[in-house]
C-alpha cells in the first residue's frame, strides 16, 4: 500500500505522485499568498487486499478559529483513511464513503465538544474511490468539488452546499450573479457543525483511457473556472504536472485562500 495524507502545512507547496498499472495520480497543495497556516488537508491512499487496486481520494478544506480549521480537515481525512481500511471487500462504495464521512462528522463534532477552543470547527470533504476498471464514486459534503474530464471538456460532479448555490438553484440567483456574491463563501452543510451530516453521493462516472477526474478546494475555483482545468489538463502529460499547474495558477492569479487539487489521469 502506498500512500500519502497532507494537512496544516506551513510550507508553500506539497505534491506526491502515484503511478499504478490503471492511474497516474498527482497532488499538491498550498497555503496561497495571505494564509499563515494552510487548512486544507489531502489523501490519496491506495487499498490493499481485499480491495486491491482500488484508490481513496480527498480533499478537504477546514474552517473555524484558533487553527480549529486545520484540525477539522485533518480529522475528516484520518477518518476517511480509518474507516476504508477496514472496510469489508462486500462493502458498496457509496456505503463505504458515507459511512467514512459519518465518522469524520462525528469525530470533529466530538473533539469540538471537548476543547471550547474549536467549538465551531468545521471542514469540507469531497472524496472519490476509484476502481481498477475506471469506476468512480464520489461524496461531497460542502463546496470543495469534484471534475470530470472527458474528451477533452472538464463539467462540474458535484454540487456545492453554498447558499448562492441554493438560490441559483431556486431560480433566484444566475450562476454569473453567484460567482460575484459577497455570500459565495456561506456554506450551508459542512462535517462537524451538527452531530449528523447528509452525505451527497455521486456513482455514475466511468474513467476510460485518457478521462480524469479532479478534486479540488475552493481556493482553486475561486480563480480556475471549467475551461481553465481542461486547458490545463489537456496541456499537461501527467496527473503530477496537472495537479502542480492547477494550485500554481490559483496562486498566481490571487492567492488570498489555501489551494490543494488531486488529479487522476487513466
Amino acid at each position: 500500500m502506498m500512500s500519502t495524507l497532507s494537512s496544516g502545512r506551513r510550507t508553500r507547496r506539497h505534491a506526491v505522485r502515484f503511478n499504478r498499472p490503471h492511474v497516474d495520480i498527482g497532488s499538491a497543495t498550498d497555503v496561497g499568498r495571505v494564509r499563515e497556516i494552510n487548512e486544507d488537508a489531502l489523501l490519496v491512499l491506495e487499498l490493499r487486499a481485499p480491495r486491491q487496486g482500488q484508490v481513496v481520494l480527498a480533499v478537504a478544506d477546514g474552517m473555524g478559529g484558533h487553527k480549529a480549521g486545520e484540525v477539522a480537515s485533518a480529522l475528516a481525512v484520518e477518518a476517511l483513511s480509518r474507516s476504508v481500511q477496514s472496510a469489508g471487500d462486500a462493502d458498496a462504495y457509496d456505503e463505504l464513503l458515507v459511512r467514512a464521512a459519518t465518522l469524520g462528522n462525528e469525530t470533529i463534532w466530538n473533539a469540538a465538544a471537548e476543547d471550547a477552543a474549536k467549538d465551531g470547527m468545521g471542514t469540507t470533504l469531497v472524496c472519490a474511490l476509484v476502481d481498477a476498471e475506471g469506476h468512480v464514486v464520489i461524496a461531497n459534503v460542502g463546496d470543495s468539488r469534484a471534475y470530470a474530464y472527458v474528451g477533452g471538456d472538464v463539467y462540474l460532479v458535484t454540487a456545492d452546499h453554498t447558499w448562492v448555490n441554493e438560490q441559483v438553484l431556486a431560480g433566484v440567483m444566475s450562476q454569473r450573479e453567484a460567482r460575484v456574491s459577497p455570500f459565495r463563501n456561506l456554506l450551508t452543510r459542512t462535517l462537524g457543525n451538527s452531530p449528523s451530516v447528509e452525505v451527497d453521493i455521486f456513482s455514475s462516472l466511468q474513467l476510460d483511457a485518457g478521462d480524469g477526474l479532479v478534486l479540488v478546494s475552493d481556493g482553486v475555483t475561486g480563480y480556475l473556472d471549467e475551461s481553465d482545468i481542461a486547458s490545463i489538463l489537456t496541456e499537461t502529460g501527467s496527473a503530477q504536472e496537472a495537479a502542480d499547474r492547477l494550485v500554481a495558477e490559483a496562486v498566481e492569479r490571487g492567492g488570498a485562500d489555501n489551494a490543494t487539487a488531486i488529479v487522476v489521469r487513466r
